[in-house]
C-alpha cells in the first residue's frame, strides 16, 4: 500500500472519496484504543438521604 494518495484526472468519484474516508477513520481508531479497557460509569450519586441498607431498621415492639 502507498503511502500516499495522489489524485489525478479532476474531482474524485464517490467511492474513491469514501475508501479515504475509510482509511482515516481506521487509522485513527487504532491510535485511540485503550490499552486496557475502561472501567464501567459510575453514578455520581449516592442514596438517598436517611436511606438505610435491608435489616438494619430498628425492630417494631
Amino acid at each position: 500500500m502507498a503511502d500516499s494518495i495522489r489524485i489525478e484526472g479532476g474531482t474524485p468519484t464517490p467511492t474513491e472519496l469514501a475508501a479515504v474516508l475509510l482509511v482515516l477513520l481506521s487509522a485513527t481508531r487504532t491510535q485511540e484504543a485503550p490499552e486496557s479497557p475502561a472501567a464501567p460509569p459510575r453514578a455520581t450519586w449516592g442514596p438517598a438521604r436517611g436511606w438505610r441498607p435491608p435489616g438494619t431498621w430498628p425492630s417494631a415492639r
